[in-house]
């Protein structure tokens, strides 16, 4: 199982249904854009470039499983994605991302059949995705991590909160079934 590659593989599906400029699974890659070669075909990059922790949820309590056992917290992460179209003329690049920005703006949140199933048994019922509003100076130092790239349009979204499960045995601990209380007089 992998969080990471079902998340892509979760957004690509999506995408595919709802872009129709994205005509196959071949048109979403998960690949940098540095690593694609501008060609007449049309692509999507989604590119995962930052993963942090969760600090906002960082300190959740342990999940009981059964009346006798609790499981480790899992990891939680925000990740950062760079959507970035390919195409042969510049029309259609726009239009993509007018495409992604209804897409995400309509159903801001993957859920129930737009996940993976392993995501699903992995504790993730819901991932937002949020905008990632970077400013022109981020998003140019972004892409100067290509070298040999023009600069293309794109959009930055994050994806929140991608729980990954801790390896971690459960614990085994013992519950409270019956109390008892004397009461003894004071005079």
């Amino acid at each position: 199982m992998s969080i990471l590659l079902d998340i892509g593989d979760s957004l690509r599906d999506l995408l595919l249904k709802k872009v129709n400029e994205l005509s196959d699974e071949n048109c979403i890659v998960l690949d940098s854009p540095g690593e694609i070669e501008p060609n007449s075909n049309t692509k999507l990059s989604i590119f995962l470039y930052q993963i942090v922790e969760n600090s906002y949820l960082k300190n959740i309590e342990r999940e009981p499983i059964g009346r006798d056992r609790m499981r480790f917290p899992p990891l939680l992460l925000d990740l950062h994605f760079l959507f970035t179209p390919y195409a042969k003329n510049r029309e259609t690049e726009l239009i993509i991302i007018e495409k992604l920005l209804q897409v995400f703006h309509d159903g801001p949140v993957l859920k129930n059949d737009l996940l993976k199933e392993s995501l699903k048994e992995s504790g993730n019922e819901e991932i937002r995705i949020i905008p990632n509003n970077i400013n022109p100076e981020e998003m140019n130092k972004l892409w100067e991590r290509f070298p040999n790239k023009s600069f293309k349009l794109s959009l930055s979204y994050i994806l929140t909160p991608v729980r990954v499960p801790s390896e971690k045995p459960p614990t085994i601990i013992k519950r409270v079934i019956r109390k008892e209380i004397e009461i003894h007089d004071m005079a």
